[in-house]
């Protein structure tokens, strides 16, 4: 009862956020541009129209499968996302210059024009390669150079291209890695029912196997599901367990926080670490850049996260950045690291605006400084 109670609020709260910022964009636009009522009348209803296909669209696909309204609805989330960030500075400015207010607004509206077109370009393009190279705490000499290629939230579903999918498998296969993992929300729906997808992820190849963990989005697609995808494609799930590698290498994979909303036990760092040789680097893997302070006091050398995708989009880039301490790149504590993704696909609109998509290849080399876990 308290899991659909905590769901129910969720959407309401949502859904009155995201009809909040149509009334604020369409209010700023009437507000300051001399329309005649009808004209007025045909763009409030081009609003309501554009708002409802969101929900709809997502009922749609969920319960008959039928997709093809969330390629506008999505398009029109990142329009209205970037429309509602730049309205607020133009609500600011014209405070400052009122009599500036209808140049200010139609150039605005022209910015927002030359943003989306540009964020829908970047969203689209083939992920880069992002090489780091990381010194690992008591790394043996004979492990240097060991690569670890990362996949992040693909969200793979009936709105993602299987062609994108087949160029990304044949990127990472190029670099030859020794392991691939991939850090939650691979899926966004059942893509076995597209079997492109599939065939192009049988093709992943790694001479020290492919690890997953789960992302809030294997939750709401289904667990079961992407458990049997990933016993399908040959991933080894990794559900707060550890493998290791070489006899050196210490991998943990930790379950996503949003177990929790579907009564299972969320992330627990401290049961793998119970097996973990303390004298030998540990890698964690965790969907959200959440709990590292923590797992460098209990001895963690690297953890490896995704799921911010750094915003995508204004205004929810400024949003990560204020609610996650690190929300994308490379970070340092203590002689440990993190490295937060910001994604091998998107979510929602095919659009980004500050950042691009990427895979990331981590080369590991040998560290003589041994650090000692604190606790």
């Amino acid at each position: 009862m308290n899991r659909v109670l905590s769901f129910l609020i969720f959407i309401i709260v949502g859904l009155f956020v995201y009809f909040m910022m149509h009334y604020f964009v369409y209010k700023t636009m009437v507000k300051f541009i001399p329309l005649l009522p009808r004209i007025r009348s045909l763009i409030k209803y081009f609003f309501l129209f554009s708002g409802f296909t969101f929900p709809l669209g997502m009922i749609l696909s969920r319960l008959l499968g039928f997709h093809y309204l969330n390629h506008y609805a999505f398009i029109w989330l990142g329009l209205l996302s970037i429309s509602f960030g730049v309205f607020l500075l133009v609500r600011l400015v014209n405070l400052i210059f009122p009599q500036k207010s209808l140049q200010v607004t139609l150039l605005a509206l022209g910015f927002i024009l030359l943003l989306s077109v540009y964020a829908v370009l970047n969203g689209i393009r083939t992920p880069v390669v992002k090489t780091i190279t990381l010194p690992l705490n008591q790394l043996p000499a004979e492990m240097s150079g060991f690569k670890i290629v990362q996949l992040s939230d693909l969200h793979l579903d009936s709105n993602k291209s299987p062609e994108m999918m087949a160029r990304v498998v044949e990127i990472v296969n190029s670099l030859n890695p020794d392991l691939i993992v991939i850090t939650g929300d691979l899926i966004d729906g059942r893509i076995t029912d597209d079997r492109l997808f599939c065939q192009s992820l049988k093709k992943l190849k790694a001479t020290r196997g492919i690890f997953s963990i789960t992302g809030n989005h294997e939750f709401y697609s289904g667990l079961s599901y992407f458990l049997e995808l990933s016993r399908k494609l040959n991933f080894t799930v990794l559900r707060n367990d550890l493998k290791i590698i070489d006899q050196h290498l210490q991998v943990i994979g930790l379950d996503d926080n949003e177990a929790k909303r579907f009564s299972q036990p969320g992330p627990d760092l401290d049961t793998p670490l119970k097996r973990c040789d303390p004298t030998k680097p540990i890698i964690v893997l965790r969907h959200r850049p959440e709990g590292f302070d923590q797992a460098v006091e209990k001895g963690v050398d690297l953890q490896i996260s995704s799921h911010t995708h750094d915003g995508q989009i204004p205004p929810i880039t400024c949003l990560v950045r204020l609610f996650f301490k690190y929300p994308y790149g490379l970070y340092e504590k203590n002689g440990a690291f993190i490295y937060t993704s910001c994604g091998t696909g998107y979510w929602g609109p095919p659009m980004r605006l500050f950042s691009r998509a990427e895979i990331v290849e981590f080369i590991l080399v040998s560290n003589s400084i041994k650090r000692e876990p604190v606790g």
